[in-house]
């Protein structure tokens, strides 16, 4: 790979304010050309790949590997960050006629037959089930252009700022591009609010969609860093003030400790100013506090218990078939198959630091499913790699609620130095473990709690590959989860085979990536075999 280019403290900061980034990657137009008309034909003629779609279009990998977009990865997620199974085309092709009362704030979905994305105002679900809403920048959306984008063809819309918000509230500080260059790559935090926009034009837009992934924590800036103050740059367009939460991420990503008390530096009666019913929540969540605040959080979170919040509520047809929303699906604090918002309490604990662990593990160790899953998000979050947190997250690995053993595996993902013989002997176990609640299908693409949990599993096993003392024993469990029918389960371990770089796992890995290989060569209409 050549030189990365790396972000400055500006940029980052930039993006850490507004949640969205965009770019030139800088690559060869013959390239960008070559994918369009590759992507052209296959809409056409070919049957929807879904997440295979790289294996057909490869040449996209040099966009994802050119200086640009590996350097803007590397310093918003650090060096080892991985590209997720799940990817996407979004193609929205021309409408019928022109609208004049689309706007930018417009909160409807009106795009072209035959599209595959949604002009609706919406954050993003997980793949292929659910996991937390991190207000932390672990998981990353891409966008690339591959072609010229007109205002005509409906570029995407962006709520800036948003991606600590609870739900899609408040469409203000709407941002939209006039013009979109081919090769133009995108970034924002996962959680962003962003909408599509009805294609005016007479051609196919096609924008492609990636999702990255942080496997550890930070322990330094992992950008070109030069000054350790925070500073909101200038030409941010978020009109919220949020600082003490910016200033939180921005410490985390510098791999700095944060205060154990809390933020400093501005008081909760100042902060209701000028600020969206979200700007108020956020900044709730991080101001300044003192560890005598710990007992009425916990007091708080805990009036939340036994009321059920862990289970996922379906939609049904009147024929009982599952329909697309659940009906937390205006991402309250209760459990989704999409993406899960913790209660507030759980979020501001975490601004505690290390002075919130006993009270954590108190809660973990509780009885409700719900307050377990809140206090594991808070552990993992603070991702200490302390033994009696390894201890306690390891326990829960062993309830029989599907939840509970996600956001578990999410958490100990975060702790990989830390990791014990017996924590990797209940994840061996886990692999032969099932119940029938976790057979159930959960949502109507089929996914079931089982295949999350062998997911979440696999990126347990990834983020563990720095451990060298445990290559052996990772690899043993690798090598299992290859045959796993849940294919981002196996796709994920094959990628931990090859970063432990063994003889034996090499060979794994390479076989698995050499038995699915793709012969992008071949056409319907010639050069059929």
């Amino acid at each position: 790979m050549a030189d990365q280019v790396l972000l400055t403290d500006e940029e980052v900061q930039k993006f850490i304010v507004d949640g969205v980034m965009s770019f030139q990657s800088g690559i060869d137009p013959s390239i960008n050309k070559k994918i369009h008309e590759l992507l052209q034909y296959s809409a056409e003629y070919e049957m929807p790949l879904g997440n295979n779609f790289l294996s057909r279009v490869p040449d996209i990998y040099k966009i994802l590997r050119c200086p640009r977009v590996s350097g803007a990865l590397t310093s918003l997620l650090g060096p080892n960050y991985l590209i997720h199974p799940h990817r996407a085309i979004h193609r929205s092709t021309p409408v019928a006629k022109k609208l004049e009362d689309f706007t930018l704030t417009t909160n409807v979905h009106h795009l072209g037959k035959g599209s595959t994305a949604t002009s609706l105002w919406h954050q993003d679900g997980q793949s292929p089930l659910a996991r937390a809403r991190h207000h932390l920048p672990k998981y990353l959306i891409g966008f690339y252009c591959p072609h010229d984008v007109t205002k005509q063809m409906g570029p995407t819309r962006f709520k800036l700022g948003s991606y600590m918000h609870q739900s899609v509230t408040e469409i203000t500080e709407v941002t939209q591009p006039d013009f979109v260059s081919a090769g133009t790559f995108m970034l924002c935090h996962f959680d962003t609010v962003h909408a599509g926009f009805p294609n005016q034009a007479k051609l196919d837009r096609f924008l492609i969609k990636f999702v990255f992934v942080r496997t550890s924590y930070p322990v330094r800036a992992s950008w070109n860093h030069k000054e350790n103050e925070w500073k909101k740059p200038t030409g941010t367009s978020c009109k919220d003030e949020l600082t003490p939460a910016w200033h939180f991420v921005w410490n985390w990503m510098r791999g700095q400790d944060q205060n154990k008390n809390g933020l400093s530096g501005i008081s909760k009666p100042n902060l209701s100013n000028h600020l969206s019913h979200q700007g108020i929540r956020v900044n709730n969540i991080y101001a300044s506090g003192h560890s005598s605040e710990l007992e009425s959080l916990k007091v708080s979170l805990l009036r939340k218990a036994g009321l059920e919040k862990h289970v996922h509520e379906p939609f049904m047809d009147e024929q009982g078939n599952l329909i697309s929303k659940g009906k937390s699906h205006d991402n309250s604090p209760r459990w989704n198959e999409k993406a899960v918002v913790m209660e507030d309490e759980a979020y501001r604990l975490v601004t505690f630091g290390e002075d919130a662990i006993d009270l954590l593990i108190e809660i973990l160790m509780g009885e409700d499913p719900w307050m377990q899953i809140n206090a594991a998000f808070a552990l993992g979050e603070l991702g200490f790699c302390n033994p009696e947190i390894i201890k306690a997250l390891t326990l829960r690995l062993e309830s029989n609620v599907d939840q509970v053993v996600r956001q578990s595996l999410d958490a100990l993902a975060c702790m990989s130095l830390g990791l014990t013989d017996h924590t990797f002997d209940v994840l061996e176990k886990l692999l032969k473990t099932s119940y029938p609640s976790w057979q159930e299908q959960l949502v109507p693409r089929g996914w079931t709690g089982q295949d999350q949990i062998r997911m979440n599993l696999a990126l347990v096993l990834l983020n563990a590959t720095v451990v060298v003392d445990q290559h052996s024993r990772i690899e043993d469990i690798a090598l299992q989860l290859l045959g796993d029918p849940n294919g981002y389960a196996s796709a994920i371990a094959a990628e931990t085979l090859i970063r432990i770089n063994s003889p034996t796992s090499l060979c794994a890995g390479i076989q698995y990536l050499s038995d699915r290989r793709w012969d992008e060569t071949l056409r319907v209409h010639n050069k059929r075999y």
